[in-house]
This record gives C-alpha cells, structure tokens and sequence, in this order.
C-alpha cells in the first residue's frame, strides 16, 4: 500500500481501487467500477472515505445478473488507534505495518452498529416495534426509507414513512445517545422548538418530525420575508441558562489554521492567501480583545444556520441538530448563519442559483445583518463570519463537487471580503458618522458588480452529504465536518 502520513492519498488516488477489490471480493462479489463520493481528511492523522461502486454478485443473484450499485466506507490511520470502534466482525482490515486500512459495505458502519437496524425496509418496523414506536395506523403499509445524510464512522440520519405519517432516526456512536436525549428533553423544558424523542436506544434516537420547512428553502423563495432576524435572535436566547454547565462551544475562528491546513493540502495555489486570511483572523481578534470582553457570556447553538431552523408563515417553528449547545458567543451563532448564507448568494455569480433566488437571498443577508450588528460588536461579527466561511471551504473537495478547486477558490474568495467588512466595520467605530459597510453576499455588496471565477455549475450535494451539526462537545479536535449550503431541492 502507498504510505502517505495520513492515508488521504491512499483513499483518494488510483490505489482505493485495490483496496476495494480486495474488500468486494472478500464478500463474494466483483467490482466493475468505483468513484470516490466522499472524503473527511484529518491531515497528519487519519482519512474517511465514502465510495459508490458498481458491484456483481455472482453466487447471489446468478453470473448474468446486473451490476448492483452499493456504498463502501474505508478508514485509513497511521499510528492513531481507531476509538470507539464496535463491530468490527464485518469489515476487512489491511495493512502493510505502518498504515491501516478498514473497509466496509453500507450500512456495515464499525461505529454506528444501530445503523443496519434501520437502513432496511422489512426490519426498520421491527427495530421501531421493539421500542414502543408505531408509525401509521395501518401495519400493512410499506415503510419507506430515505438516507437524509450519512457521515462514515460518525452519523447518519433518515427518514422513516408511512403513508403520511414519517419519524427521523439519528444513528450515533452508542455512547453519545444518552447525551443527545438529554439535551433535547432540557430544551423543549425551556421552550426550544426542537424535535421531541419518541423513543431512543444505544446509538439510536427516534425524533418526531418538525413542523414548517427549512429555512435554507425559504430562504431562497421568499429571501426577507422567511423570518425576521428579530426571531431569529429570540430563538437563540430561549437556550436555557442551566445549559452554561456543559462542555465549552468553541468558535469556528479557533480552528482557522487546521481549516486552512485541509484546503491549502488539497488547493496548494491558495496557500498564501490562506496564510494572509488566517493572519487577518488572528490580529483583528486580538485586536478586538483589548478593548471589548471576549469570554463566552451565552449559550449558543453552535452550528446554527439555514437548515438547521424550520419555519412557516414568516415565523421560527423549529430548530435541529442541538449536539453542539453550550456555552459560547452569540456572535459565533448569528455569523455562522450569515456566512452560510453569503456562499449561498454567491452560487449566483457562477449560475448555481437563478438571479432571482440569489437576490432573496441577498436581501435577507442585508435584514439580518443589520439587525445582528445591532445585537453583537459588528467588528467580531465580520471576524467570526470569515471564519466559519473558511472552514466551507473544505466542502468542495470533500464532496467531490465537479470543479471542485474553482468552487474552493470561491469561498476562500468570501472568507476575504468578510475580513474586509470587519476592517470597514472598525473604522467606522473611529468615524461615526460612516454607514455600517454591506455585509458580503448582501443587495447592497451586490450591487458594487463583484465578478468570481466560474466553475461548472454542478448537481446539488449528494444526498449523502452530511448537513447537521460539526464538532461536537468533548472532541478533542476540531473535524472537517462543515456542511457546505445545499442548492434548493
């Protein structure tokens, strides 16, 4: 096996082919193609991939049979031992003595051993019976399952129906679940709109569907008129006082030099500006610490935008994926909503999105950005925006988007002019009477004619990719797990 410090080239270059050869034909089977879907790159430590392959299964469906598509994972570590690894009895394990390498076939995820108790149609009812949890009336119905998003080794949810009547199940690692049960039982006590547990188990929590619609597809077909920024900040101090006591939040503005060490890895041309933006990021905070206090007075979400809130009828109604609460900065929430809100904007320069969509957009970037600047120190809003912008702009590569380096560069691109509206910002608290600067993404910063590179402009993100909440409390580390903003479905 080619020995790289982490395993990325490995996953990710001609070699993954062998590995999965070996693994399909460890099953009985034989692979007629593979192509890389998925890639979560812990650089200098380990490497997730996620592959789709096109598979024949002689023994099983006869020697003329059609290819069957199936999803394979592999791990690669090279002197981390593997944590919280559960079932392992069916994956295939290689290694060359310095770099080890685990491949397994969805839904046999190692860590999330919940997970084959409800990927499949005809046992998904049994694993839902044996808790107490009834779908529809009728039994006789089919359940459907749909794969709302996977990530390998650490999560995946999905969408059980019946007829009309539909649960999501959150598949975990078995010892995060009691954690998780806590958190959404201590939120609604407190008035969160958050999705009630109807049943839970080691690794598996059964939440009941959420009112309204995402605010990432409201967004972008009533802009402004989705919600009002004032709801937005009363949702986000509803988080009850009592949740101060849990694991730090830490801010995406934390991690910026690991985020840029992911895209200068797979872009190398950006290098520079990465170093130059990760320098902007660091002075303009430590800057901000000599005159304001920066300790983190809040609870925050910690993963807080577009898809995350549900709305209906110009109201807030829900809110997902409360993993990350704790204590933090309401800055941190209201930026990391606008940032992904600015890179959703700006798939309007390479035709991503329809004009008309983009200027909604932009128009709820321009509400709510005032309103936020209002509410925190507009200097740190603008600061904490490029980072979070930043750690998007692992997603490209990650996701395998077509011309995926363009639509890196891109991002980059909006993590800059976010640190160039928080210089503006700065200067305007030395010279008061200067308008608050457009917020990038915004009608107003629109309106200057901002040009872009353009990349193809692609399908949306695959219905595998992860779009809920990041690092979580208690990781050591920060993760590359940043939901790039989805296109509208």
């Amino acid at each position: 096996m080619a020995r790289t410090q982490d395993g990325s080239e490995l996953l990710t270059g001609p070699g993954a082919g062998g590995l999965l050869r070996s693994a399909v034909s460890n099953s009985g089977g034989v692979l007629q193609s593979w192509q890389l879907d998925h890639v979560d790159h812990r650089p200098g430590r380990s490497t997730k991939a996620l592959y789709r392959t096109m598979v024949t299964w002689p023994e099983l469906d006869g020697p003329e049979a059609a290819a069957r598509e199936e999803l394979f994972g592999a791990s690669a570590h090279i002197g981390e031992r593997e944590k919280d690894l559960y079932v392992a009895d069916q994956t295939l394990m290689m290694t060359d003595g310095d770099i080890n390498v685990r491949v397994w076939r969805y839904p046999h995820d190692p860590w999330l051993p919940m997970l084959p108790q409800v990927c499949y149609p005809d046992v998904v009812g049994r694993t839902l019976g044996g808790l107490g949890v009834r779908l529809g009336p009728d039994p006789s119905v089919p359940i459907a399952i749909d794969v709302v998003s996977y990530r390998p080794g650490r999560r995946a949810v999905l969408r059980a129906s019946q007829g009309e009547h539909a649960v999501y199940l959150k598949v975990m690692q078995p010892h995060r679940s009691a954690e998780i049960v806590d958190r959404h039982q201590r939120l609604l006590a407190a008035g969160v709109p958050v999705p009630e547990v109807i049943a839970h188990h080691e690794g598996l929590v059964v939440l009941r569907e959420l009112p309204g619609r995402p605010l990432a597809r409201a967004v972008v077909d009533e802009g402004r008129e989705s919600c009002t920024a004032q709801d937005l900040v009363a949702l986000l101090d509803r988080m009850p006082a009592s949740m101060y006591s849990l694991p730090l939040r830490p801010p995406w503005t934390d991690s910026v030099e690991f985020y840029a060490g992911i895209v200068s890895s797979s872009v190398p041309s950006l290098a520079p500006r990465l170093d130059a933006l990760v320098r902007s990021i660091r002075e303009g905070l430590a800057a901000l610490e000599q005159r304001m206090d920066m300790r983190p007075h809040d609870v925050v979400h910690g993963d807080f935008y577009e898809a995350q809130v549900f709305v209906a009828e110009g109201r807030v109604v829900g809110l997902l994926d409360i993993d990350t609460v704790g204590p933090g900065r309401r800055a941190d929430d209201l930026a990391c909503l606008l940032a992904h809100l600015s890179v959703l904007a700006d798939y309007g320069n390479v035709g991503r999105i329809d004009r008309e969509m983009q200027q909604r957009v932009e128009q709820a970037i321009e509400d709510w950005h005032q309103a936020f600047a209002d509410r925190v120190d507009p200097t740190e809003l603008g600061l904490r925006c490029a980072g979070v912008v930043l750690s998007l702009a692992t997603g490209p590569h990650r996701q395998q988007e077509p011309a995926w380096e363009a639509a890196t560069e891109a991002i980059v691109r909006v993590a800059e002019q976010w640190v160039e509206h928080a210089r503006a910002a700065e200067s305007r608290r030395h010279h008061a009477s200067a308008p608050l600067p457009p917020a990038p993404g915004s009608a107003a910063s629109a309106s200057s004619g901002r040009s872009a590179p353009v990349p193809s402009a692609g399908d949306s993100p695959s219905t595998l990719e992860y779009t809920g909440a990041t690092a979580t409390a208690g990781e050591d580390t920060p993760t590359q797990d940043r939901p790039v903003p989805t296109l509208p479905a």
